[in-house]
C-alpha cells in the first residue's frame, strides 16, 4: 500500500492518498484565562505574561515574557480553584524564562499556573492564570534506518519543479491552471532536516500531522529551537525512491482539493526546505518540511544508517499504538517519581508510625516491611494520595525489631512506574 497525506494552507483536507499541512503563526499555545487575585498595591513592575504551557516527558514546561526591572520571578501552581496558590519555584531574572515542573504526573490532571515578578520588596501584578491538561509522556526507543541521501535528492526535484515549466496548480474552481512564476529555489536547511528526521520516525508510529505525543506537527520545530515565521509539512509512506514519492506529492492528475502537497511545494511563503526519509520494518516513510527563516544552517553529512530513536508517545495512547510498536521492537521508558526519605520512625506498643518526605511526580506510596534487614520484605500498604506522608503500622509484636522502606509510584498506560526505594530504617516496638 502506498499513501501520502496532506493539508493545504487554506483548510485541512484529507484524501485517500494525500495529507499535508501548512502553518503561519508565532506558535504560542493559548489556554483559557481564569480569575486571579487583584493586587491592591501599585508597583512599577509590569504584569508578567505566561507565553505557554507544554506537556513534556519529565513534566510541564512553563514559559513567560521578560519584565523590565525585575530581579526574579515567582511561579505558583494549584489544581483546584478552592486551593491556595503554592509557590513552586523562584528564579532569578538572569535565568532562562522557562521552568520544568516535574511534579505533574497525574495523567489528565488540571494544572493551573500564575507568575509574579519582583524586585526586592516590589512585586508586580499577578499574571493571568493559564491551565493545562496533563498528558503524561512515555519514551519509546525504536531502531530505524535513515536514508537521508535520497531525502536530499528529493530536495533537488522540488527546486526543479519550482523553477520549471510544470509550475502550476488548479484554481479553487478547477476552471484553469494557474501558472506560478518568479519562485526562487529553496535552500536546503540542515537544522530543519533534524526536525524532518524526527517526524519521519514519528509517522511510522502515527501516520498523521498529530505527533504521537499528542502535539501538533509544528511543535517539533519549537522543541528543537528552530526560528521561523511560517512552515508546512507533507508526509507519505510506501514509496521506495525519492522520484516515486515526489511524483505522488506533485498530484498532477488531481483537482484543486487534491493538490495540497503541490501547493506546499510551490508556495512563496517559504525560503528553505528539508526532507526526512526513514525505513522502518521494510516500509519507507517520507516527510517534507518547508519554512521561512532568517537563520543560516551549517552543512552536515547525510545519515544513512540504523539509529536508535526516542519517540515521545502520550502515555494514554501507548495501548493504541502497541501493535505497531511491538513490530518495531520498542523499548518503553517512563519518567519515574522522585525518591522519598523516611523522616521519623515512632515506636509504640504493638505499632510503628512512619513519616516521610513527599515524592515529586508520585501518585502514591508503597510501604514494605520485614523482620530482616536484607530480605523478606512484604508490601503492607499502598497509599493513593501524594500528600499523605504518614502511615501507622498496627498489630505488631511487642519488643520486636522491624525494618521498613518506601517506594513512590505513579501509573502510566495502566502500568505502575516506580521510583527508587527509600533507605531502609529499623525500629523496635515497645
Amino acid at each position: 500500500m502506498k499513501k501520502i497525506r496532506g493539508k493545504n494552507f487554506i483548510a485541512a483536507v484529507v484524501f485517500a492518498t494525500v495529507l499535508g499541512t501548512s502553518f503561519i503563526s508565532d506558535n504560542s499555545f493559548i489556554f483559557p484565562d481564569l480569575e486571579v487575585h487583584a493586587k491592591e498595591e501599585e508597583t512599577t513592575l509590569s504584569k508578567p505574561v505566561i507565553n505557554g504551557l507544554n506537556n513534556a516527558y519529565k513534566g510541564v514546561i512553563i514559559t513567560w515574557n521578560e519584565v523590565q526591572g525585575a530581579k526574579g520571578y515567582r511561579i505558583f501552581k494549584r489544581m483546584k480553584s478552592t486551593q491556595k496558590w503554592t509557590l513552586i519555584r523562584t528564579v532569578a531574572s538572569t535565568a532562562e524564562r522557562r521552568y520544568l515542573d516535574t511534579d505533574t504526573m497525574k495523567d489528565g490532571g488540571l494544572y493551573t499556573y500564575m507568575i509574579q515578578a519582583f524586585d526586592g520588596d516590589k512585586v508586580s501584578e499577578e499574571s493571568d492564570t493559564k491551565t493545562i491538561v496533563r498528558v503524561t509522556i512515555t519514551n519509546a526507543r525504536v531502531t530505524v534506518s535513515y536514508k537521508q541521501k535520497s531525502g536530499r535528492d528529493m530536495a533537488r526535484l522540488i527546486n526543479d519543479f519550482r523553477t520549471g515549466s510544470d509550475c502550476w496548480a488548479w484554481n479553487s474552481s478547477n476552471t484553469q491552471k494557474v501558472y506560478i512564476t518568479g519562485l526562487a529555489k529553496l535552500s536546503y536547511d540542515y537544522s530543519l532536516e533534524k526536525a524532518a528526521m524526527i517526524r519521519a520516525a514519528e509517522i511510522a508510529v502515527n501516520f498523521s500531522h498529530e505527533r504521537p505525543n499528542g502535539k501538533d506537527c509544528f511543535s517539533v520545530l519549537n522543541d528543537n529551537g528552530y526560528n521561523y515565521t511560517s512552515a508546512g509539512e507533507n508526509i507519505a509512506y510506501g514509496f521506495k525512491s525519492a522520484k516515486s514519492a515526489f511524483k505522488a506529492f506533485q498530484e498532477n492528475n488531481n483537482k484543486y482539493e487534491g493538490q495540497g502537497h503541490r501547493r506546499n511545494m510551490l508556495s512563496s511563503d517559504y525560503n528553505v526546505c528539508a526532507i526526512g526519509h526513514v525505513n522502518v520494518g521494510g516500509v519507507n516513510y517520507w516527510v517534507q518540511l518547508f519554512a521561512n527563516t532568517t537563520d543560516d544552517s551549517d552543512y552536515t553529512k547525510s545519515k544513512d544508517s540504523k539509529t536508535n530513536v526516542n519517540i515521545e508517545i502520550a502515555s494514554e495512547d501507548v495501548s493504541v499504538y502497541n501493535k505497531t510498536l511491538q513490530k518495531m521492537g520498542v523499548v518503553y521508558k517512563d519518567y519515574a517519581p522522585s525518591k522519598v526519605k523516611i523522616k521519623t520512625v515512632e515506636p509504640e506498643k504493638k505499632q510503628v508510625t512512619l513519616t516521610f518526605t513527599r515524592s515529586r511526580g508520585a501518585l502514591g506510596y508503597e510501604i514494605y516491611r520485614s523482620t530482616k534487614k536484607k530480605s523478606g520484605y512484604e508490601l503492607i500498604k499502598r497509599t493513593t494520595k501524594q500528600n499523605k506522608l504518614t502511615y501507622t503500622d498496627k498489630k505488631l509484636d511487642r519488643k520486636k525489631k522491624y525494618y521498613y522502606y518506601i517506594v513512590p509510584y505513579r501509573i502510566a498506560h495502566d502500568e505502575y512506574v516506580y521510583g527508587k526505594k527509600s533507605d531502609v530504617v529499623s525500629v523496635r516496638t515497645r
